[in-house]
């Protein structure tokens, strides 16, 4: 009885496949910084940006000593329109800046992540997926931010399983901070509670046992989509289970799955606390804890039931959370599916913005792969460090 009306609420509520939309805001992957340097970049060339892409096409066109220097390629990417002839000729430049040697390259810009923001304002995943997979541009790419730039797009596009891959990717390169950046694992599970395919749910499933297993511990964002996927699944056990590993479970969207689970398992003297816990919590200045209307109709439909036995003061907390405002009408999946515009702690750089905020931000050379000095100093590791 319950499977099928936990499968109702699934279908009412929203709470499957929806719309794509972005998972982190445009603040937060440096769309904004890339749109004001394209405009900056506009206004420094007024009328000659045709003469400038015309007098590149010659240069990649024609002789092998013709030198691509740092500036052009970064003027390309911030003056490519979407056409077929600005894409080719933003191809072309990064093919003979890359193959140009080592000894040719002064500069220290970072490029991976600015042609991905190009690419994303571009709205073209396709090129974007064929870049990074390019073996001949292994390194070019290879930046957390990067990563989560690309990540982003196909999730926007619903391209749920070319996430999957990608993140595979991620594990074998162990770029920075390992084979587990926090801000691509998040990205990971809610792509997998998108698809919300059989597939999608085995892979989630293993990424947390493979996580558990390396003592790592996502972000909360993440766990909430694993657990949440779960119950999709009809698996409260393992949703509870997930949620299980937060230190602090009265997060909006915690003590939503929480008590989705405990009333699929017929646990509802469990529910108490959490609706204690939240009623406990008052004065002026302290901010109302909500819950989901649909959430408290699923505990209603069970508590309706004969196979039920009501907890002591369950009916009267329930009358208090409605009467006091404490019950709201938006969804478990509008909650999850919210933007990221959180910012980084204060000890790393603002966001993946930040290299516009400087003369260039940081190109690695060749290796790709500059000492703790040189990151600490240039490099701009944004989502990656962030909590």
């Amino acid at each position: 009885m319950f499977r099928n009306s936990l499968t109702s609420l699934v279908r009412q509520s929203g709470y499957t496949n929806v719309v794509a939309r972005n998972l982190y805001s445009a603040s937060v992957l440096g769309l904004d910084g890339y749109k004001n340097y394209r405009e900056k970049t506009k206004t420094q060339y007024m009328h000659n940006i045709d003469n400038f892409k015309r007098k590149m096409r010659e240069f990649v066109a024609g002789s092998n000593t013709n030198m691509i220097f740092t500036e052009d390629l970064k003027n390309v990417v911030h003056l490519v329109e979407n056409t077929p002839e600005d894409k080719k000729l933003l191809l072309d430049m990064i093919d003979k800046y890359n193959s140009q040697g080592q000894e040719l390259r002064f500069g220290n810009y970072i490029f991976g992540p600015v042609v991905m923001r190009a690419l994303y304002f571009l709205d073209d995943p396709e090129l974007a997926v064929k870049l990074f997979k390019d073996e001949k541009y292994k390194g070019f790419f290879d930046q957390l931010s990067t990563y989560q730039i690309l990540g982003d797009l196909l999730y926007q596009h619903g391209q749920y399983s070319q996430v999957r891959e990608l993140f595979d990717v991620i594990k074998t390169r162990q770029v920075d901070s390992g084979r587990y950046p926090r801000y691509s694992v998040t990205l990971t599970f809610a792509a997998c509670y998108k698809e919300n395919s059989e597939e999608s749910f085995q892979y989630a499933m293993s990424l947390w046992k493979e996580l558990n297993a390396m003592g790592h511990t996502p972000m909360r964002k993440a766990i909430a989509f694993a657990a949440a996927l779960a119950l999709k699944h009809n698996k409260p056990d393992i949703a509870l289970e997930i949620t299980s590993s937060l230190s602090q479970a009265n997060y909006v969207t915690i003590r939503q799955i929480k008590i989705l689970a405990l009333v699929a398992l017929g646990r509802l003297d469990d529910i108490v606390p959490i609706f204690r816990a939240v009623l406990e919590v008052g004065g002026p200045l302290e901010k109302k804890q909500t819950f989901c209307r649909e959430v408290i109709q699923q505990l209603n439909s069970r508590i309706s039931s004969k196979d039920s036995e009501i907890p002591q003061d369950m009916q009267r907390m329930l009358e208090y959370l409605e009467t006091n405002g404490h019950i709201n009408d938006s969804t478990l999946d509008e909650l999850l599916c919210q933007d990221i515009v959180t910012a980084p702690r204060k000890e790393t750089y603002n966001n993946l913005a930040e290299s516009y905020k400087s003369r260039g931000g940081t190109q690695q050379l060749r290796s790709f792969a500059p000492n703790r000095t040189q990151r600490s100093r240039f490099s701009r590791p944004g989502l990656a460090d962030m909590n």
